[in-house]
């Protein structure tokens, strides 16, 4: 199994304004990280959610655009499930950001891990990565999107580790949860 946590954040309500993107890949019991700060096109660089995660344009003017990463993250995302939490953000970003690069989709599945949470752990007060990673003791620095994608991969592997279930279709299967794909 091959799993992919991904986080974006935007530098504004674009979606295709992606300024940083972490990934984390867990595949035979290793993990593989990756943070690339990411300048947004001409377009989308005006920054209004500095406050949120606190990449501001002057952070991201000489970073590379995302399409000189396309080629290192289909070699990473193939045959991966990718996991996020509010996966259709994400996700939304991602499309959005090969749209705008008239590069061609990646066709994973994936999985949200907020429904994945709310299965887990019913009882908590609410889903958000920062009151899972709490709950579990994970270490997060939220907002920034390495911490974010480990946090979200973790709350996974953990709750394997809880379960004692190992295979993650099996685990989804028992969860009720279904692998969607991407288009």
């Amino acid at each position: 199994m091959k799993l992919a946590a991904i986080d974006f954040e935007t530098a504004n309500s674009k979606l295709c304004s992606p300024c940083e993107l972490g990934i984390c890949i867990y595949e035979d019991g290793t993990i593989e990280e990756y943070n690339w700060l990411i300048k947004p096109e001409s377009d989308y660089n005006y920054f209004t959610n500095t406050f949120i995660h606190g990449i501001s344009y002057k952070d991201v003017k000489n970073a590379p655009s995302f399409d000189t990463y396309y080629e290192k993250l289909k070699e990473l995302l193939k045959d991966a499930i990718i996991v996020a939490h509010n996966v259709r953000f994400d996700l939304g970003v991602l499309n959005a950001t090969l749209d705008l690069y008239d590069l061609k989709h990646f066709n994973n599945l994936y999985f949200d891990s907020v429904i994945f949470a709310r299965k887990v752990f019913p009882n908590l007060i609410n889903h958000k990565l920062n009151t899972i990673s709490e709950h579990l003791d994970i270490e997060l620095d939220h907002h920034h999107a390495l911490s974010d994608a480990r946090a979200c991969l973790l709350i996974i592997l953990k709750t394997m580790e809880m379960s004692g279930i190992y295979d993650l279709n099996d685990l989804l299967d028992r969860l009720h949860i279904k692998l969607k794909h991407n288009i």
